[in-house]
């Protein structure tokens, strides 16, 4: 099922009676329980190393069953097996598969599968699968507790990730790059690399893999115009609620068709709306891709007019900054305030002492 070799030498481990009659006592009082015909899901916040995050639930049998791809936060890799319509779990060793509907898991041990009874089963409501959370961490080597006092569930997740967020560039100079997301397209691109070239100002495109394949052409005169180039998926999902697989997925398949349009593929990435789990920086790590966020958001996508954005750009820019911007296609023309506003930030920062440069060279050091 699975070509990669993942083993684990820890059988599943069973929370006891009393465990579970706390987590029943503990979302009864935060919600009228859930089940798999209600059309609206409860919600409860657990804590994941000490950061609470809420997510949906159904109880079952006493058992909290949250949605599959919450496990992400906890920085497992959760990937979906379609032809044995099961969810697949991996942490560094350790690797197996809950099968939807059934009351057992199948765990790859030293080259075998081996299957282990589960006191409940994986369910589906509305298409997504949710499981056992307690079983589930327990068999990913996380710690899991419930503090009464608290009213909160605690996991602790013994994954460490190094995280390599970037949000500015070396604060001791006064460098500013501009970054455009979502193209290329041939509405507001054409118009923004025109202000670009007559000022003389280069910036970041993060650009996403199926506009570059419908807009070659706007995307070659990027590159031919000097601007640096960075990825942003090929479709603009929200990576916490897709399978880790498909993370991996949206940013290789970006990365083959920048290089084979423009011949380049960078280091830079940014996830779409800024929104990413644990797991999905391990996907970074391995990519080797530096996760990119803003120091300025212009807010530019809300239809914000040319003197609202400028105002944002003047108030919160400092040396290193990197100012969020868009370029994307919009029969609504929400982005006529960003065409508007860019030449008058880029006069204004350039008579405060600011240099644009592209994020390559600001993340140079």
């Amino acid at each position: 099922m699975w070509k990669k070799s993942y083993f684990s030498t820890n059988a599943p481990k069973l929370c006891n009676r009393k465990t579970y009659l706390i987590f029943v006592l503990f979302l009864s009082f935060l919600s009228t329980t859930a089940n798999a015909q209600e059309s609206r899901l409860a919600e409860a916040p657990i804590m994941i190393d000490d950061k609470p995050i809420t997510t949906k639930y159904i109880m079952r049998e006493g058992h909290l069953l949250v949605p599959a791809l919450f496990l992400k936060h906890t920085g497992a890799f959760v990937d979906w097996d379609e032809q044995y319509r099961s969810v697949v779990f991996r942490n560094r060793g350790t690797m197996f598969a809950l099968p939807v509907g059934k009351k057992y898991s199948d765990d790859y041990v030293r080259g075998t599968w081996k299957r282990h009874s589960l006191p409940i089963e994986t369910v589906e409501f509305n298409g997504e699968p949710f499981v056992p959370i307690v079983n589930v961490a327990r068999k990913l080597g996380m710690d899991v507790r419930y503090d009464a006092a608290l009213a909160r569930t605690f996991i602790t997740t013994n994954i460490d990730i190094q995280s390599n967020l970037i949000e500015r560039g070396n604060m001791t100079e006064k460098l500013v790059a501009l970054t455009f997301d979502d193209g290329p397209e041939s509405r507001y691109t054409p118009q923004i690399l025109d202000i670009l070239k007559e000022k003389g100002a280069p910036a970041t495109f993060f650009v996403m893999g199926k506009q570059i394949r419908q807009f070659p052409e706007e995307m070659k005169r990027i590159v031919n115009e000097g601007h640096g180039i960075a990825n942003h998926t090929w479709n603009h999902p929200d990576l916490r609620r897709v399978w880790s697989q498909t993370v991996k997925e949206e940013i290789q398949s970006t990365q083959a068709e920048m290089a084979k349009v423009v011949g380049k593929q960078p280091d830079l990435f940014r996830p779409p709306f800024g929104a990413y789990s644990k797991s999905d920086i391990a996907v970074f790590n391995e990519l080797g891709m530096r996760n990119i966020m803003w120091s300025v958001d212009t807010l530019d996508w809300s239809g914000l007019s040319g003197d609202e954005i400028v105002a944002i750009v003047n108030r919160d820019i400092s040396p290193g900054g990197i100012i969020l911007q868009h370029n994307f296609q919009a029969e609504a023309r929400l982005l006529d305030g960003t065409v508007e506003a860019l030449p008058q930030i880029i006069d204004d920062l350039r008579q405060k002492g600011y240099k644009f440069v592209t994020l390559q060279t600001l993340l140079s050091d």
